[in-house]
């Protein structure tokens, strides 16, 4: 039996991790799945349990900002600075730097073989005091099956793990809701960012104004280079009924066309169209009136829906491809079998 540990309970939690055991924590993004990042028996547990490919990297987790550089090659002043500057702007939160590991810091198995890891300081007070109290930084993948949903609240990380992992930090739903914007400050060309997230490249920009930023690219799952982050090779998100991404624009064809074949849908869309199509679904949600709350909301309501019995189809609105709706379109078009745009 998985242990739901309160938020005064934080050193029964810790102790859990201090002896190899798996705790699933919460943060601003998703509930991550937790080990001590010393311990590689444990770390391996990670993947087991999730059923992860090996040669894909681990975010470690901190609870200070300046912990960053214990565990990195701080050898370049110009990265130093650009550290600084980033870390004020946007930690505790849901960005995640690629940085130079420094060697024999980690397990080989936290960096997927890689010389670099990406580290970050999560935007939630109970899991910084959680990593304190366990004494070392956290490995800290989200807490689902690998190639599932993402988990946006305990029950999901229980339904997943109940019984398979040692315990869960209890918290609220996550505010954001999917995973971390991730930065990749090794790249010769400039800043690279190889998984959107909350934080976007003009918020970056923001920020480090007489540097180039790029939008890194995703890797086939056949091919033999290894991700520098997670989500870049694997396939990621997806429930177990299949998943169509349908724009907007095509959302009224496309569901017409659903309900001429009788094929039993569960729709999820932005609030002003719930009405107008409920008639064609056998289960609507609402994404709420925002980019942000559609977001929040995104892994729950596929989670939700692949429950659901008679469900055959889920529907999702696509909104516009536009910087904002950024995260929002990578996670809905990773977990869907087919995207109508």
């Amino acid at each position: 039996m998985t242990k739901i540990i309160q938020s005064e309970e934080i050193e029964i939690g810790a102790k859990m991790l201090q002896d190899g055991q798996l705790v699933a924590f919460p943060t601003e993004t998703v509930f991550g799945l937790g080990a001590i990042a010393n311990n590689a028996d444990a770390v391996k547990s990670v993947y087991s349990v999730k059923g992860r490919p090996s040669d894909n990297p681990l975010i470690v987790h901190i609870a200070d900002p300046e912990d960053i550089f214990d565990y990195m090659i701080d050898d370049d002043s110009v990265r130093h600075h650009l550290i600084d500057d980033l870390t004020k702007a946007f930690w505790p939160g849901p960005l995640t730097l690629v940085v130079p590991v420094k060697p024999n810091t980690f397990p080989s198995v936290v960096t997927g073989g890689m010389d670099t890891v990406g580290i970050r300081l999560p935007d939630h007070a109970t899991t910084r005091s959680l990593i304190r109290a366990t004494g070392f930084p956290i490995v800290g993948p989200s807490a689902n099956i690998s190639g599932k949903p993402s988990p946006t609240q305990v029950a999901h990380v229980m339904h997943d793990f109940d019984g398979r992992i040692g315990g869960v930090v209890n918290a609220e739903p996550t505010r954001i809701g999917v995973e971390s914007t991730v930065l990749d400050l090794t790249d010769p060309r400039g800043l690279v960012i190889l998984r959107p997230g909350y934080i976007t490249k003009s918020m970056l920009g923001a920020v480090v104004k007489n540097m180039p930023i790029y939008l890194g690219g995703t890797i086939a799952n056949n091919a033999e280079e290894a991700p520098k982050a997670p989500g870049m090779k694997y396939i990621h998100y997806s429930p177990d009924q299949p998943v169509l991404a349908v724009s907007s624009e095509k959302l009224a064809q496309v569901l017409s066309e659903l309900a001429d074949q009788s094929i039993k849908v569960g729709l999820a869309t932005s609030v002003q169209n719930v009405e107008k199509y409920k008639t064609l679904v056998e289960s609507v949600v609402s994404l709420g009136p925002t980019i942000e709350t559609a977001t929040q909301q995104l892994f729950a309501v596929l989670r939700t829906f692949d429950e659901h019995k008679n469900i055959q189809q889920i529907v999702v609105e696509l909104y516009p491809d536009t910087e904002k709706n950024g995260a929002y379109r990578n996670r809905l078009i990773k977990a869907s079998s087919t995207v109508v745009e």
